[in-house]
């Protein structure tokens, strides 16, 4: 294979790289499960899953983690990381937006196993340091935007595209798998809320309410993605997971820059255009602008998560994405401050090497378990 690369093909693959995520956006970026919606032993019993879910998933993985596989994998959790971090508001849904969650676009280019262990780390990363879904939740979260979109999304996909598709087929796959896969965890939000006896409406309003909004999300996801692999088709289709490889045009190292490049413009940059209005989630059960008389359909009066809810507001590093408004470990709730622009480029930056940093980790430390040998690439 030959690499043809010129300085107008870098910029341009850049451009095309990060259109369609600038045409969706117009400040809210949590989307993610707070701790108010579940109960104690429902967030024991589902962090226990997901725990086990991701032993099980990195067993699986640990073959298959080439030395090609393993600097993607830090890199397209950067990347993902960032663009969640853009909220665009939902066409044809006044009052509330989306962002991107990545899970299915992981899948296809890592693959499975791969992916997963990346979109996981993206939300431990986003829970654990910028309270970005609840303590309690983040074994919700990590079932509901990492596990089950992957595997869900990827096996949609692969009924649809084959190894070398059509651009119509590209993207037609790409949307379906993104809708499923978004929807899957989406019906998991009001189960868990419902099995945990929060819920101060029938649960099938809040599951209807939860499935409308996210099929719109799972669209516009769904255009991005494709947007994405058809841009990867073109200049270096070998690392999309079995995909058959005619010619290259960019070499792995520009591609890399250029993805990593994307991630800092689009989590540095573009996540100041984001829409403040809140998300699919926050707009089903707790906050609605364009229904001033709506009230919000949880009620959770429990110690113990008021408790936790305290400790995580006090020890995370940059609430909401921001610098804090009090010391570190304060035992008041932490609310957010303006402090200007500077610092949410600077949590974007930092949350995206964090995330690549964790995912070489924990890569790193599955090949080292596995003999440090290279596997075939597979799924």
């Amino acid at each position: 294979m030959r690499t043809r690369l010129g300085r107008s093909g870098f910029y341009a693959g850049l451009v095309k790289l990060i259109v369609f995520i600038r045409a969706a956006s117009e400040r809210s970026l949590k989307m993610h499960m707070a701790n108010e919606l579940l109960s104690v032993p429902v967030a024991i019993g589902t962090l226990g899953t997901a725990a086990a879910g991701l032993g099980l998933i990195c067993h699986k993985a640990k073959s298959l983690i080439t030395s090609d596989r393993f600097a993607l994998m830090g890199i397209m959790g950067a990347f993902v990381f960032a663009a969640q971090m853009v909220n665009f508001q939902l066409p044809l849904m006044p009052g509330t937006s989306g962002h991107m969650v990545g899970a299915v676009l992981l899948a296809i280019i890592l693959g499975p196993y791969a992916g997963a262990i990346a979109i996981s780390s993206v939300v431990i990363i986003q829970c654990l340091v910028f309270q970005d879904g609840g303590l309690l939740a983040l074994g919700c979260n990590i079932i509901n935007m990492a596990l089950v979109p992957t595997f869900v999304g990827y096996w949609m996909y692969r009924l649809f595209v084959n190894a070398q598709p059509s651009q119509w087929r590209l993207y037609l796959g790409s949307i379906i798998a993104c809708v499923v896969a978004i929807l899957a965890g989406a019906v998991l939000v009001p189960i868990e809320a419902a099995v945990s006896g929060v819920l101060r409406v029938p649960f099938y309003t809040f599951l209807i309410t939860m499935v409308g909004v996210h099929i719109v999300i799972g669209i516009v996801e769904g255009l991005i993605t494709a947007a994405v692999l058809v841009y990867l088709r073109q200049v270096r289709p070998d690392i999309i997971a079995e995909c058959v490889v005619n010619s290259v045009r960019f070499s792995k190292g520009v591609l890399y820059m250029t993805l990593i490049t994307a991630a800092i413009i689009v989590g540095a940059g573009l996540s100041h255009l984001a829409s403040s209005l809140p998300d699919g989630l926050e707009w089903s059960y707790a906050e609605r602008p364009d229904e001033p008389d709506f009230e919000p359909i949880i009620s959770n009066e429990s110690h113990a998560v008021a408790a936790v809810e305290d400790f995580q507001s006090r020890y995370s590093a940059l609430p909401d994405y921001t610098i804090r408004a009090g010391a570190f470990g304060q035992s008041a709730p932490v609310e957010t401050v303006e402090a200007g622009a500077g610092w949410q480029s600077f949590a974007a930056v930092f949350g995206s090497g964090a995330t690549m940093g964790l995912i070489w980790l924990g890569a790193w430390a599955l090949r080292k378990k596995n003999g440090g040998q290279n596997a075939p690439r597979s799924n």
